[in-house]
């Protein structure tokens, strides 16, 4: 029963961000550069960029952004998603496989997607990046996973000893 709830809580986050990138995906070029821009005069401020080189600080810094967003997204979906796949009783291997092909897939299809958008394209190198980013998540989920047996089993190991 446990495990039930936590693939449905999961299922949910996982939806979740999946919507939170589809609305950052119909959002227009313009709307869209917007708030990549305001991220940028945001550190543009904290790093107290001179007025006359704040122009190529925005032009430099927007798509470190924009692609620092997509990777960091996508690394939240590897991870929910990978989270999600571990409550199955199969190989490791393969619920981060399946991980792994869900997030090419969402990220080929989002890419699409914005190709209907006003002002945006669809990029392979996007879901190259996306795909990096739910790697990343798996790799983070995988090593959680590890770390947390390793230290059941000797935890077990302890107490069998006494």
């Amino acid at each position: 029963m446990k495990k039930y709830i936590l693939r449905v809580i999961l299922l949910i986050i996982i939806l979740l961000i999946s919507s939170v990138i589809f609305g950052f995906s119909s959002q227009d070029g313009e709307k869209s550069g917007g708030l990549s821009k305001k991220v940028v005069l945001i550190i543009a401020d904290i790093f107290n960029i001179e007025n006359e080189n704040i122009e190529q600080f925005i032009k430099n810094g927007e798509p470190i952004v924009r692609k620092l967003a997509h990777f960091g997204i996508y690394t939240v979906l590897g991870i929910a998603s990978m989270s999600f796949m571990a409550t199955f009783n199969i190989s490791k291997i393969r619920q981060a496989i399946i991980t792994i092909i869900w997030g090419i897939i969402y990220a080929s299809t989002d890419e699409f997607h914005q190709t209907f958008i006003a002002g945006r394209n669809g990029s392979v190198l996007d879901v190259l990046l996306d795909t990096s980013g739910v790697i990343f998540g798996v790799v983070i989920v995988s090593c959680m996973i590890y770390i947390y047996n390793k230290k059941i089993k000797s935890k077990n190991k302890v107490e069998d000893s006494h």
